[in-house]
């Protein structure tokens, strides 16, 4: 998730169930995920309440991986409400130490419940534990699901539930009600689907209609005796709407956060609004889209690196950050490199005192290996701008004119200096040259070309010394080597453009 935290409208598909979905969001909270990326949800869990509230459907159907990303460039993005759960110990009763301190989860994405169902829950988390390979099937899950509930409908452990807890939804004691319908079960709801695709909120039962992103949770009481008539399309009992709540508890009690169960001790927990997360929904006719937010612009600023001082640094990141020419600072959206070149070269035709950039300059990644490398023209609408630099950008200017790209272009750049070509063979102050006439000869041939027969005798005059009007008729583009260090020069020069 780092590696992409600059790039603009991102989307995240989350393949699993809803405890990867939380894992995810979670996460993105973590690192302070700005602007917070959409998520869409592959179900491939077993529940799969919120890829069914999203209308992903309840589970993988074999589609088509290709169908799949194709629906997900073209969903909706909606907001989920997220919720907080605040846990201290209740110190007014005495702690038996039969349960935990605190709750699995303390983020709230699809619903928190205490009772009867959370104990099904436990149940079914312990004998997974005990034996993975009896739960590696949806099917079989939902059968265990089925008899646990079986089991609870018959022994009603939980049938007193009321009497150890007390509720208080936005500063309004709710207790009396729960005592009154004999609830065996507690669920707030933030999502409409609970428990694999049923509905326990009835919708007439409220004074709103229930949403995702309506900062309200639902909150509803289950017997032993609707539980199972959930799957046939009831419904629970309809406690209340709220913004915050609190639940105070004097005895151990199962509970779960979105499937995630344990026993906790006595505790006063506080259920209040954290976040709204942004999600991917089925498209949807007339329904709004969420706006994302836009990444901010980046001032950054534009370092140019000469070839010469490439070839020689290249493995050097700070060799070649302390020869970078500094072309100005540039505010530019985070967008793609070929975007980018466009911006830069914009820039630079505005700017008459900068120092200018050769049509063929290229990107330099400076932040992905441990050392610069060019990124390849072909290659700029693949890459975003974060992706190769951070606080500075640099680019490779290849034009050199140290480093000629061919021979011929060495002889017009030496011609266009006015030099005189002559064939002399001795230095300035009358000392012989380092080496041989016959290596003169072979770098001749190296610029110029195979050599022109009887040139070995024409190159001589009467005196025993090159005749500057033959040499110039045999081998016009000839360079002059006025002295030792030219020679050297103009062999590296050759070495150099060999490699």
């Amino acid at each position: 998730l780092e590696l992409f935290r600059k790039v603009p409208q991102l989307r995240i598909l989350a393949c699993g169930g809803d405890g990867t979905v939380g894992w995810v969001l979670s996460v993105l909270d973590q690192i302070n995920f700005v602007p917070p990326p959409a998520v869409g949800v592959l179900p491939l869990g077993t529940g799969n309440d919120l890829a069914r509230a999203l209308g992903w459907g309840g589970g993988y159907t074999d589609e088509p991986i290709g169908k799949i990303l194709a629906n997900i460039g073209n969903s909706d993005t909606v907001l989920l409400d997220r919720w907080s759960l605040k846990v201290e110990p209740n110190t007014a009763v005495p702690n038996t130490g039969d349960g935990k301190d605190n709750l699995p989860l303390n983020v709230v994405n699809n619903y928190f419940s205490l009772g009867v169902d959370a104990h099904i829950a436990l149940e079914f988390h312990e004998a997974r534990e005990a034996h993975p390979e009896k739960f590696n099937s949806r099917l079989r899950n939902k059968m265990f699901y089925g008899q646990a509930g079986g089991k609870d409908l018959l022994k009603r452990k939980w049938k007193g539930l009321a009497e150890f807890v007390t509720l208080e939804c936005d500063g309004k004691d709710l207790t009396p009600k729960l005592k009154e319908h004999k609830v065996h079960a507690i669920v707030f709801l933030n999502i409409p689907s609970y428990g694999g695709g049923t509905h326990p909120w009835n919708k007439s039962g409220g004074q709103f209609e229930p949403a995702t992103d309506d900062g309200m949770i639902e909150v509803v009481g289950l017997t032993t005796y609707q539980l199972p008539l959930l799957q046939a399309g009831g419904h629970g009992t309809c406690i209340t709407q709220c913004r915050t709540a609190r639940i105070v508890t004097s005895r151990t009690i199962p509970m779960q956060v979105d499937g995630e169960a344990c026993k906790l001790n006595p505790s006063n927990i506080e259920l209040t609004l954290l976040n709204k997360a942004v999600m991917l929904a089925k498209k949807k006719p007339g329904r709004a889209n969420v706006p994302q937010e836009k990444l901010e612009a980046l001032n950054i600023s534009l370092m140019k690196i000469m070839m010469t001082d490439y070839e020689q640094h290249h493995y050097d990141k700070e060799l070649l950050r302390q020869s970078a020419v500094n072309l100005g600072i540039i505010e530019v959206p985070v967008t793609d490199l070929e975007q980018m070149r466009v911006l830069i070269n914009k820039y630079c035709s505005e700017q008459p005192d900068s120092p200018k950039l050769s049509p063929d300059w290229c990107f330099i990644d400076s932040c992905t290996a441990e050392r610069f490398f060019r990124v390849d023209r072909a290659q700029e609408n693949l890459h975003f701008i974060t992706d190769i630099a951070t606080d500075c950008v640099f680019v490779l200017d290849q034009e050199s004119p140290t480093l000629p790209q061919t021979p011929e272009d060495d002889h017009r750049r030496l011609g266009a200096q006015g030099t005189t070509v002559t064939g002399s063979l001795e230095s300035s102050d009358g000392c012989a040259p380092p080496f041989s006439p016959q290596a003169v000869k072979l770098l001749d041939r190296s610029q110029s070309g195979p050599p022109v027969s009887g040139d070995m005798q024409s190159h001589k005059n009467s005196s025993g010394s090159p005749s500057s009007n033959e040499a110039d008729r045999i081998h016009p583009r000839t360079p002059v080597l006025h002295d030792a260090t030219s020679i050297d020069q103009s062999l590296d020069q050759m070495v150099n453009f060999k490699r």
